[in-house]
């Protein structure tokens, strides 16, 4: 299963990463990355190229672009067919960058004085740029020149959307120079541009990577739905599977893009969206590991199977317990799963829950009436792992819950010996030492009587 590495990262990989295949898409078929690095280099634009060689050496999770493009099931170089080619791309490059660079200066600079004036814009400005990616309090309290700073991954000079659209809703009207010259007509005229550069030839949309992602799988993983809409009108393979079984539409499930799921869903033959990796995933655990409500939604509406395991008994109630996705527990429950599903280590989601310390999950199993003095394999149940793991409110929930202390494991350790912390330690010894009391008194009483 692919892992999401990059949301362990800084998002700014991914996005520029995004940026790179956009262009291999558009620009030329006939060009390898050494190609477009030397050339760079050529020019001495040494930083892109610099950035364009640590991107295709990053994680091998990523759908990578290797310097070598797969033509059916062989593989040839392919080159520039002339070094005019080469320097015609490459002077296009630079002088978009150039220009674009130039424009974000005045726009900083118009929004700097904007604010300066009226500092409750800021605000808006905020919480327009919040509402329009889709975030969460991302911007609560940042300075303005903090906002510019965490939006910089989200444009370059080749897809300069969001600056556009920023700058349509707040620098209306606004110009520099002499000249007047108007700055929102300038970056439109930019967009078409570098609109016009990133279709100027005709690609093959068809070619694959070294670890056979097409272009769609690409475009679907980094969310650029203008790119899965024009390969798919251009007849690429939306339901193409990769060696491991991984498609477009598992791909855009993980990341969480609600528009190009909706999308592959509508088409005339729409995706299965219960087709498996070869590890026996599928796009809905991904969706439910990762905390996708939305397409969780739309999948359960499209009569996905929400018990199916993989090969190692995961599933998608496990990752979600796993991962304290609680309002996507609540959904499959409503859904009819089984909350004592088992890994194939006897992990079950209970116990799980308890691992993690995700208490709100821990008491909502609590009440759909799991086992929770269940042993796995090695006689751990859940209140020896949530003392393992220094969870003290868990360990508290499940003594209210009347969970065993004494049971052992199959090393003959009760919870008490796992515990992390002194606070656990405490507690489990308080109630061990009430059970020794209460187990005295029914002796004695049974003497008596």
């Amino acid at each position: 299963m692919m892992v999401s590495i990059i949301e362990a990262e800084s998002s700014s990989v991914n996005d520029r990463k995004r940026k790179l295949y956009s262009k291999w898409l558009s620009v030329s078929p006939e060009a390898t990355w050494n190609d477009v690095i030397t050339a760079l280099k050529i020019r001495r634009e040494n930083t892109l190229a610099q950035n364009i060689k640590e991107m295709i050496e990053g994680h091998h999770s990523v759908p990578n672009i290797s310097n070598r493009a797969a033509v059916g099931n062989t593989q040839k170089e392919i080159k520039f067919n002339t070094k005019e080619n080469e320097a015609e791309v490459s002077c296009s490059l630079t002088e978009l960058n150039k220009s674009f660079t130039s424009l974000m200066t005045k726009v900083r600079r118009a929004f700097d004085k904007k604010v300066a004036s009226d500092p409750e814009l800021l605000t808006d400005i905020t919480r327009w740029i919040e509402i329009y990616m889709n975030w969460n309090d991302k911007l609560t309290n940042a300075s303005l020149n903090e906002t510019f700073n965490i939006i910089h991954p989200y444009y370059d000079f080749i897809d300069c959307n969001l600056i556009v659209d920023l700058s349509e809703e707040f620098l209306y009207g606004v110009t520099f120079g002499e000249e007047k010259i108007n700055i929102l007509s300038e970056l439109q005229n930019h967009k078409r541009k570098a609109e016009k550069f990133r279709s100027s030839t005709n690609a093959n949309p068809h070619l694959t990577t070294s670890n056979g992602s097409n272009a769609l799988m690409i475009a679907s993983y980094c969310g650029n739905y203008e790119v899965v809409e024009l390969l798919i009108s251009k007849g690429v393979d939306y339901k193409y599977q990769r060696e491991d079984g991984v498609n477009a539409f598992m791909m855009a499930c993980e990341k969480g893009y609600i528009q190009i799921v909706e999308l592959l869903l509508k088409e005339q033959e729409q995706v299965d969206p219960n087709v498996k990796r070869n590890d026996g995933g599928n796009a809905f655990m991904s969706a439910c590991k990762n905390g996708h409500i939305q397409i969780v939604e739309l999948l359960l509406k499209d009569k996905v199977d929400p018990n199916v395991q993989k090969k190692n008994g995961l599933n998608a109630f496990i990752l979600a317990c796993q991962n304290g996705h609680t309002q996507i527990i609540e959904m499959l429950l409503k859904e009819q799963v089984n909350p004592d599903v088992e890994k194939n280590d006897g992990l079950n989601t209970f116990m799980l829950a308890c691992e993690k310390g995700h208490t709100q999950i821990v008491e909502l199993l609590l009440k759909e009436q799991v086992d929770f003095n269940l042993q796995n394999k090695r006689g751990h149940t859940a209140l020896m792992v949530a003392s393992a793991n220094g969870h003290y409110e868990v360990v508290k929930l499940l003594l209210e819950w009347k969970a065993d202390p004494t049971i052992k494991s199959n090393e003959g350790h009760t919870a008490l010996f796992y515990a992390k912390t002194e606070e656990i330690s405490v507690l489990l010894q308080q109630v061990d030492d009430a059970i020794s009391v209460s187990s005295c008194t029914s002796s004695v009483l049974s003497l008596v009587m």
